[in-house]
């Protein structure tokens, strides 16, 4: 019987990766022909004798990439580039493309050494004595290593963004609480204590009996879960969402806005283009 413990974060991260690496292998792949085929044309207009070895020489280096990417996704889920741990896992990763780089080198010439007097008859020579050839390699390795930890982090961020999601959801529904992420850390706020919402660029600004809470959400999800936990909060502008049960007067400003003052002395503006969804509401 498998006793094993499943972290929704780890499960979050292995999802992602195996979607990742479907459109990962197709970039892979399509790569490959684009530089094969530009390698081809230029040996075959320079006159040279074998316009056809890049097919080789392409497919060991993109071939050995394919086979060290799960060395690159170890490094991420061992040394996270998460916020608050970035800073000291960096030097980690700058550390390991040194390694990725030596291993990719080494393996594809030995391929190529291996494979290309069998399918052209020449040896091959790629002249790992000089160290200006292993400098020009270790540049395009350095690229190549951030280029697929970017792909993978940034998959696996938007699931882990899409497991908080759900999980926000669940508490909303069945808890009738708020998830609300800040700073790093995670508040918990019961529905009916939020009074007001305001909208803060990529945040919203949450005004809840006792506290003021900045989270990382937009003010439509904030609406979702907000709905989700059954609460009286309507969207009354573009910018602000509303506890109906906490207005205690409307009043008119003009050409059909509002300004709606709740019992915390709090003014808030309501919109002409809302008031059909918070003033049958407010008389129910």
């Amino acid at each position: 019987m498998d006793r094993r413990r499943h972290h929704p974060e780890l499960e979050a991260d292995r999802r992602a990766d195996r979607k990742t690496w479907i459109y990962f292998g197709c970039f892979l792949f399509a790569s490959y022909l684009v530089e094969a085929l530009s390698d081809q044309y230029e040996l075959a207009r320079n006159g040279a004798a074998h316009p056809n070895l890049p097919w080789l020489s392409q497919a060991t280096s993109h071939g050995v990439i394919l086979a060290l990417t799960p060395f690159i996704t170890f490094m991420l889920s061992r040394f996270p580039l998460a916020a608050g741990q970035w800073r000291n896992n960096l030097a980690i990763h700058v550390a390991a493309t040194a390694g990725f780089s030596l291993v990719h080198i080494l393996a594809m010439v030995a391929l190529r050494k291996l494979l290309t007097p069998i399918i052209f008859g020449f040896p091959y020579e790629f002249g790992l004595r000089d160290a200006s050839v292993w400098l020009y390699e270790y540049r395009k390795d350095i690229l190549s290593y951030t280029l697929i930890a970017a792909i993978f982090w940034v998959s696996r961020l938007a699931e882990q963004r899409a497991l908080d999601t759900r999980a926000a959801q669940r508490d909303a529904t069945d808890l009738h609480r708020l998830t609300l992420k800040s700073g790093g850390r995670s508040y918990f706020v019961n529905a009916p204590d939020v009074i007001w919402v305001k909208a803060a660029g990529n945040y919203v600004e949450v005004i809840a009996t006792g506290k003021t809470y900045l989270a990382r959400l937009t003010l439509t999800e904030l609406s979702r879960l907000l709905d989700a936990a059954g609460g009286r909060h309507v969207r009354v502008h573009r910018s602000y969402i509303v506890n109906l049960d906490r207005v205690s007067e409307v009043l008119p400003t003009g050409e059909g806005d509002v300004t709606l003052r709740l019992d915390t002395g709090d003014e808030v503006p309501g919109s002409r283009r809302y008031r059909a969804q918070f003033e049958p509401e407010l008389a129910a």
